[in-house]
């Protein structure tokens, strides 16, 4: 988590969305979740020696390796859909970000004070790193 404060001076925490994740597995008594865990659809690996080996991802291969039609992972297309639905709304997130922030920064600039305001917030910025 980073800290950052809002336009009052006021100080709260940025939470990533992994850090998020972590977090509320935790509330649910769960582990840590990492980018290379977690469920994985059915895949095969490869051994670099010759030898593949299935990997099941679903409940259907573990019981019948051999049976790929017993697979219930999402289909490549299916992951592809939602991975374009979570960028679009990540895009619409910072989108709305930037938006917010531009009429901040419209504002500041509009006050009397403007200029120092800016200058005090580029100053605590700096400091934060």
């Amino acid at each position: 988590m980073t800290g950052t404060l809002d336009a009052h001076g006021n100080a709260y925490t940025v939470e990533t969305l992994q850090e998020k994740a972590d977090r509320l597995r935790a509330e649910q008594g769960l582990p840590p979740e990492s980018q290379h865990s977690g469920p994985q659809p059915c895949h095969w690996y490869d051994d670099g020696h010759g030898g593949r080996y299935l990997i099941p991802g679903c409940a259907g291969r573990a019981q019948d390796p051999d049976n790929a039609d017993a697979c219930g992972c999402p289909d490549l297309a299916t992951q592809l859909d939602k991975a374009h639905r979570e960028i679009e709304a990540l895009k619409a997130e910072l989108q709305g970000a930037r938006t917010w922030h531009a009429y901040v920064a419209m504002t500041v600039d509009a006050h009397p004070d403007g200029r120092k305001i800016m200058k005090q917030a580029a100053n605590r910025a700096e400091d934060d790193r």
